[in-house]
């Protein structure tokens, strides 16, 4: 399994206007084959910082993923706005334990 975790942090009111396409985005994202989980969530303290949280089943599904229509268009609504920084993390999780 594949982890990814990170952040995104956009201008003040720069995710108000790609919302929609996040909305999309996951949507499509999460009906692909290999994805276990995608979401973005907007931090309680600045709600122009997106947090990313994903699994994948493997680097294929990953692949795939990056390859699709709807990620380049995603890409292409962030690339409309402002970016003030980005920090994003690929893990490979060789042991999985639920806690809860």
């Amino acid at each position: 399994m594949l982890l990814i975790n990170g952040w995104l942090k956009l201008a003040t009111g720069e995710f108000d206007k790609v919302q929609a396409d996040a909305v999309a985005m996951l949507k499509a994202t999460n009906q692909e084959a290999g994805c276990l989980h995608y979401s973005f969530a907007r931090d309680v303290e600045d709600p122009d910082l997106i947090r990313i949280a994903e699994r994948w089943e493997s680097e294929e599904a990953l692949a795939a993923h990056s390859a699709s229509a709807h990620m380049g268009a995603f890409q292409k609504a962030l690339g409309s706005v402002k970016l003030e920084g980005a920090d994003l993390w690929l893990y490979s999780a060789e042991a999985v334990k639920k806690l809860m």
